[in-house]
């Protein structure tokens, strides 16, 4: 019995945390959905399929030809076509030995380097999921706190309205306090049309016009920094950079195979028109490289291998400078939150309510209430604005490094 009720409970618990969740959208979600709905993808597997339908085709052998020739008929021997000679003959074009598996390596160097590709936009979708999903987070958080302002503000308006009344400030402090509500309102408005904006474009991600859900994730700071792999061969970029010296050294060897020409041999039979006589027919066709001998081909491969091997040390480069400056980024945006959250908002928050109770007790004056007011918004601002930096630098170095785990608490 006590076993049936624990299974009940757990039903009932499961039941309710969907219920609860019914409605919400995760980061991971989110991405799942990109990387299921976004076009990039269908074009990505598209791509790839038409790689390896390249593949295919290049080990395919050239079909054979049948040749049908008539002879000695009409003109001055007034023969009719079935008195003519005849030649039946089946040609098949030959390559020399390594031109076909060169062929088919070239296809599967271009196959190799599309899937790298499809991995790159993989990474890049999922940085931009990331990235959307942060900018709505902190939309929300923006609206959250303007909202909370404009409280803030409709309740100093109504104090500084009653000692108006009472006779202890001047009327001027209360168009100065209707000034800082409008503003506020105004704040509100501004922090809603931002908001619903960029639900939209994290919706239009997968295709949907608008996000009913409400997201589930929060910008959350982590205990300390994790410490990215040194490993530069895991980043897709750079593979693709030394895919690309492989396609191009491919080609190179197809380019110098291709030199020496294909042959043609043929195999027939022959019919006299007079004798009735049968004869067999062999036959070869080889093309004289007088005049081309892909030199011009062989030139543009060479080219572009010299191309190929300089682009992956400039590659190299860009992605040295560029995670190092992801890293700095990430490190000074990290640092800079940390102590905003602990220094400089604890303090902004005291101050404003020690400004707020002397200005109740009549030590300071509307505008040093104000002033107090706006250095804590200023503040939540800047806080704001350095996790984002820290989020988005996070994202960036994860698609560089070729990172596409992600975790489903915090974006």
């Amino acid at each position: 019995m006590s076993r049936i009720f624990v299974v009940f409970v757990s039903l009932m618990a499961t039941l309710c945390a969907g219920l609860l969740h019914a409605d919400s959208l995760s980061l991971s979600e989110a991405t799942r959905r990109v990387l299921e709905k976004n076009p990039q993808t269908a074009v990505s597997s598209a791509l790839q399929d038409a790689a390896a339908g390249r593949v295919r085709q290049a080990g395919v052998l050239p079909n054979p030809e049948v040749n049908y020739l008539l002879e000695d008929f009409s003109g001055d021997t007034n023969r009719s076509a079935s008195s003519a000679t005849t030649t039946y003959s089946v040609s098949q074009r030959f390559s020399l030995p390594g031109k076909r598996s060169a062929r088919t390596s070239v296809a599967s160097e271009e196959r190799t380097l599309t899937a790298l590709e499809a991995q790159a936009e993989r990474l890049r979708l999922i940085r931009l999921t990331r990235d959307s999903y942060v900018d709505a987070l902190a939309s929300a958080e923006k609206q959250s706190a303007a909202e909370r302002n404009l409280l803030l503000a409709q309740q100093l308006r109504d104090a500084v309205a009653a000692r108006v009344t009472a006779g202890k400030v001047s009327p001027i402090e209360l168009s100065r306090a209707t000034v800082a509500l409008a503003g506020a309102r105004r704040a509100v408005n501004l922090a809603m049309q931002e908001s619903q904006l960029m639900r939209r474009q994290l919706a239009s991600l997968w295709g949907s016009s608008r996000l009913e859900e409400q997201l589930m994730d929060i910008l959350v700071l982590p205990e300390q920094l994790s410490e990215p792999s040194d490993l530069a061969s895991v980043s897709p970029y750079l593979k693709q950079a030394e895919a690309r010296i492989q396609l191009e050294r491919a080609a190179l060897t197809l380019a110098e195979r291709q030199r020496l020409p294909d042959f043609t041999l043929s195999a027939g039979t022959k019919r006299e028109a007079i004798t009735r006589e049968q004869s067999v027919l062999l036959g070869i066709s080889v093309p004289i490289p007088l005049f081309d001998r892909n030199q011009g081909a062989l030139r543009s491969a060479r080219a572009e291998l010299t191309a190929a091997e300089a682009s992956l040390i400039l590659a190299q480069q860009q992605w040295q400078r560029q995670r190092d400056q992801l890293l700095v980024q990430r490190e000074a945006s990290y640092q800079d939150a940390l102590q905003l959250r602990d220094e400089v908002l604890r303090i902004a928050s005291e101050a404003l309510e020690a400004t707020r109770e002397g200005y109740r007790a009549g030590k300071f004056s509307l505008i040093d209430l104000l002033d107090a007011q706006r250095s804590l918004v200023e503040s939540q601002g800047v806080y704001l604005a350095a996790r984002i930096s820290y989020h988005k630098s996070e994202a960036a170095l994860d698609e560089l490094l070729g990172r596409a785990t992600f975790s489903g608490n915090t974006p």
